[in-house]
């Protein structure tokens, strides 16, 4: 009898790893506002920024890590290694909010000044802190610049479910479900509400669910051997002056102008909150003109060792210690007047522990390595084997 064969594992791409590790980047560079650096991220030049890139990557990843396995072994494992990477989402989010709380209380003890505890949204938490409380821990209330996982463990938790569509209707049925939410979120404003305080979700995890579906089916497709897309000429010019359009459009402030097109509200504005048609069509058009580059381009031939990789490599630590550098660097700017040396300082600094902490992140994983290899043999060793290798 032969050995069923096993499909080999698809090599990694580090370009995703790349273009996650810019959106890190950009994240903590915008998350310290009033910066003179915020004026050269990507939100300065299109309608998109660097949270839909991340989210779109996120949905790619996790087509690669939790897809296949789903669509080819086991539904049932793979959905609950994805419950559990949404609780490990959750977690760090209750942990980076207490820290975050825990600085800025620090901040006006220290200093006798209140303005530290008006900052970030925080007033519910000094006027109704049991009812915060409550929001807090059932994801409902979010700080200011601390909304991203709780809208990212949501999409983990529906992954399940998309995959599901997937084995029953394949790739179009998934896309075709997920613009029909999109659509439903946007035009009747369907939310999740933000406890104690009036209004929904920053990033609203129904509406964002599309990037995230595009981004799977993506990963889904690539896995197959194929593009969800194929390059096209015309397509591909398409996606080029669209997002030439939109660069003169942010460039040139010329907001107001699209209240002039005939269509329905959430199909010409900007809002990020149900990801609104342009900031979509921004982010798939740079998708589609990156992943579309020239084979001879350097962003076709990113390596292992590509600095952005690195950090991409490591997403959830590098974005965890992120954050919190971006709100102490806020907390630092507070009172003082704006000054390009100390704001450059600060950015500089922010970055370096970025990639410093990338390096040891991979670092240590390479020294465990060996232990891992040592362990992996011994899952597939017969009892007789393991009892000689004890031995000896």
């Amino acid at each position: 009898m032969t050995a069923p064969t096993r499909r080999l594992p698809t090599p990694r791409d580090h370009r995703i790893d790349f273009y996650r590790g810019i959106a890190l980047l950009m994240i903590f560079v915008n998350h310290v506002p009033g910066v003179l650096w915020e004026h050269f991220t990507s939100r300065n030049f299109g309608f998109s920024d660097s949270a839909e890139l991340f989210v779109f990557l996120a949905g790619l990843s996790c087509a690669l890590a939790y897809g296949r396995n789903f669509l080819e072994r086991s539904g049932l494992i793979a959905t609950i290694r994805a419950f559990r990477r949404a609780g490990v989402l959750y977690l760090n989010h209750i942990a980076l909010t207490m820290i975050v709380v825990s600085l800025y209380a620090f901040a006006s003890l220290a200093t006798g000044d209140g303005r530290y505890l008006m900052q970030l949204g925080f007033g519910y938490f000094l006027s109704r802190p049991v009812d915060t409380l409550a929001g807090i821990a059932t994801l409902g209330h979010q700080f200011a610049y601390l909304n991203i996982l709780p809208m990212y463990a949501v999409l983990l938790m529906l992954l399940p479910a998309m995959l599901a569509v997937v084995r029953r209707f394949g790739l179009p049925g998934l896309l075709a479900a997920s613009v029909a939410l999109w659509l439903v979120c946007g035009l009747w404003r369907f939310n999740l509400p933000n406890h104690p305080n009036p209004g929904g979700w920053q990033f609203n995890p129904f509406a964002w669910q599309l990037l995230f579906a595009i981004g799977l089916a993506t990963g889904l497709a690539k896995a197959g051997g194929h593009a969800l897309v194929a390059y096209s000429r015309p397509l591909y010019i398409a996606a080029l002056a669209y997002l030439g359009v939109s660069f003169v459009f942010v460039s040139g402030s010329m907001w107001g102008w699209e209240q002039a097109l005939p269509l329905p509200q959430f199909l010409r504005e900007f809002d990020k909150t149900y990801v609104s048609l342009p900031r979509l069509l921004h982010v798939l058009a740079l998708v589609y003109v990156f992943a579309h580059a020239p084979a001879h381009s350097p962003l076709q031939r990113v390596g292992r060792d590509n600095p952005f990789a690195l950090l991409g490599r490591h997403s959830l630590p590098v974005f965890a210690v992120g954050t919190v550098l971006s709100l102490f660097a806020q907390l630092l700017r507070l009172n003082r007047e704006p000054s390009l040396a100390f704001d450059t300082g600060l950015i500089v600094l922010g970055l370096g522990v970025h990639f410093a902490l990338a390096l040891f992140l991979d670092w240590w994983r390479a020294v465990n390595a060996p232990a891992s290899a040592e362990r992996a043999p011994a899952e597939r060793r017969t009892p007789e084997e393991a009892v000689a290798r004890a031995r000896a």
